[in-house]
């Protein structure tokens, strides 16, 4: 390998991990920092708005496809939150393990799902940081690849 190439595969891994630790940030500061309404409604950030939708599940009659939505709001945030929390360490890897990027990409996915089922309106733009960190969980990840197929 040249220095040049080197230096392009130190440049992209480096990029690929600033850009999973930003999508780490943006993750952790939509589910549990920020507010995602203004203010003037009753639940204004996720754990507390989480907790009065969970609460009314099943006091309706919802159609059968809500369930995407619903668990979303159950465990999946749970998941997302471990994803986006591994993600830093695993996106370079070079073993198998940089797969688990994917599980960050697609909780990402299943929030828009949660939060399109839940009619979630009039929102701050906190409900939609998990999915721009998804997309900068992709771009990372394809960085990654991209420069461990040029060590080879």
């Amino acid at each position: 390998m040249t220095a040049s190439t080197d230096r392009t595969v130190t440049g992209k891994v480096t990029a690929a991990c600033l850009l999973s630790a930003t999508a780490t940030a943006l993750t952790l500061l939509g589910l549990y920092v920020l507010a995602w309404w203004p203010s003037g409604f009753p639940t204004p950030t996720f754990l507390e708005f989480r907790a009065d939708y969970v609460a009314d599940l099943g006091n309706g009659d919802a159609p059968w496809w809500n369930v995407f939505a619903d668990s979303y709001f159950v465990f999946g945030f749970g998941i997302q939150t471990a994803a986006f929390v591994v993600l830093p360490w695993v996106v370079a890897i070079r073993s198998r393990l940089h797969w688990l990027s994917a599980i960050a990409v697609l909780a990402s996915i299943w929030e828009v799902i949660g939060v399109k089922g839940g009619s979630l309106i009039f929102t701050t733009a906190a409900p939609w940081l998990g999915p721009l960190a998804g997309v900068l969980a992709l771009i990372g990840w394809l960085l990654a690849r991209s420069a461990r197929r040029s060590e080879l």
